[in-house]
Parts: structure tokens; C-alpha cells; sequence
């Protein structure tokens, strides 16, 4: 990291800071076809649909905005990989299983 990064890095550490974080024991290994990938795949296409972004817009200030990737700018999301995939109906009761 550059020193011209480290005052973006330090604000972006201090926003993700104040979250709230829901953590969930997922023990397969990572793979595209575990529990843990159809989790992030899943909520990744949820949060990055065309509805959950009319819902829930990202602010004008929000820092993803100067990200190089369009994904990221788009959807709201510190991600790319997933981004506007559509989501399995079905995902929201695994996950609700697995919150339990």
C-alpha cells in the first residue's frame, strides 16, 4: 500500500469498523459448490439485484464510488465476483436455517 492510500484505507477500516457482523460456522471447505460459496454467491446476487438497489441506493459518498471497477461502483458492494448474478429463491431459508 502506497502512502497515497493509507488515508483511504484508514477511513475505509473505520466505516466497516461500526458494522454490525452476523458471523455463521460453516465447516466445508471453500469451494464454488459448498455451503460457504452458495452463501456468498447467493447474497451477493440478492443485494446486488436491480430490487435491493432501488431499496437501498449507495450514498453520493459513499467511497466504493472511486473504485475502478464498475461492479463494485454499481452494486453498493465491496465485490465484484457475483455481482447482478440472479439469486436462488431457496437461498433466504438456508440461510435462515443456518442463523437458526
Amino acid at each position: 500500500m502506497g502512502a497515497a492510500e493509507q488515508p483511504l484505507e484508514r477511513k475505509v477500516s473505520e466505516i466497516i469498523g461500526t458494522m454490525p457482523v452476523l458471523v455463521l460456522a460453516i465447516k466445508d471447505p471453500p469451494d464454488p459448490e459448498s455451503l460457504r460459496g452458495d452463501i456468498e454467491r447467493n447474497a451477493i446476487g440478492l443485494l446486488s439485484s436491480p430490487k435491493a438497489l432501488a431499496l437501498r441506493p449507495a450514498p453520493d459518498d459513499w467511497l466504493g464510488r472511486h473504485s475502478y471497477r464498475v461492479e463494485v461502483r454499481c452494486s453498493g458492494l465491496w465485490n465484484n465476483r457475483h455481482v447482478g448474478e440472479r439469486h436462488d429463491p431457496a437461498f433466504l431459508e438456508r440461510l435462515e436455517q443456518l442463523i437458526g
